[in-house]
């Protein structure tokens, strides 16, 4: 489990999105992207269901800036963004990355079971 490509970006993934504390929505959402992913990580023998999730915590990611450009235009946040308005970017690609990683073991398992 461990040692699984997959698995340190998924951490790096929750990482990342604790990382950024702005508006209470905002951290909200980085929290469940961020809880999403840990879940993930411990889904190990469920490969199709966590593909599922990384895919999930991409578009909660991305949702974060959909939020963002919703909240700037009430007026509710500045408009000039902090440098830590790319960490939900960087947390989509890492679990964009995992869920590579996942359906290439799944590919493998395939082909093993294929061999028999």
């Amino acid at each position: 489990m461990w040692q699984r490509k997959q698995t340190i970006y998924l951490l790096l993934a929750v990482i990342v999105g604790l990382l950024h504390l702005q508006h209470g929505l905002l951290f909200a959402i980085q929290l469940l992207a961020s809880a999403i992913a840990l879940t993930t990580v411990f889904l190990y023998r469920r490969r199709p269901l966590q593909m599922t999730l990384c895919l999930t915590a991409v578009l909660v990611n991305l949702a974060w800036y959909v939020v963002l450009a919703a909240l700037i235009h009430r007026g509710v946040v500045a408009d000039v963004l902090p440098m830590t308005a790319s960490l939900p970017l960087i947390a989509a690609i890492l679990c964009f990355l995992a869920r590579r990683g996942v359906q290439a073991d799944e590919r493998k398992v395939r082909e093993a079971d294929r061999l028999r």
